[in-house]
């Protein structure tokens, strides 16, 4: 039982709206509205109807759970009520954008890669050199060892005595 109302809530989850139906109306079957489980099924079944537009089965259901003994749910469904019940406004049309139909038919994807346009992608990158490892150079090594050596000197006082 339980599985199945948590499959049903992830459906819904998902905007899986008929699959979640079908999923909770056998268990709505077995569970009668005033009982808590029952409640919280028809709870989640009001929601899924109203994913589906289906407002009216929204509407009558969230009337009887309106009646319930569970106090959450009572209250979370005069709520849902106060929306299902609010009027639809209209939706002015400079509010939406209208996409054009781009008419793709099988012709247009078959045409030959000559006709198409050329590609607007840069060029790839070259591949990375590879080749053997080449070994440090000693004189640079033999540079940088003196030039530590004289710091290390200088900050210790022992490059320029004193006078």
């Amino acid at each position: 039982m339980h599985a199945n109302l948590a499959e049903a809530e992830a459906a819904l989850a998902r905007g899986d709206y008929g699959q979640s139906l079908a999923l909770l109306e056998p268990l709505a079957a077995s569970h009668p509205l005033p009982d808590a489980e029952g409640a919280r099924i028809r709870m989640l079944m009001v929601t899924a109807w109203m994913g589906q537009g289906d407002e009216r089965k929204a509407l009558a259901t969230c009337r009887l759970l309106t009646r319930c003994k569970d106090l959450e749910l009572r209250q979370n469904a005069k709520q849902l009520l106060i929306v299902l019940e609010a009027p639809s406004l209209q939706r002015p049309a400079n509010w939406s954008i209208r996409l054009p139909n781009l008419n793709m038919t099988a012709t247009t994807a078959a045409r030959p890669a000559s006709a198409r346009r050329p590609s607007l992608r840069p060029a790839p990158p070259p591949p990375p050199a590879t080749g053997p490892t080449k070994a440090p150079n000693l004189g640079f090594s033999i540079l940088v060892l003196l030039v530590l050596i004289g710091l290390t000197m200088l900050l210790s006082g022992l490059a320029i005595p004193p006078r």
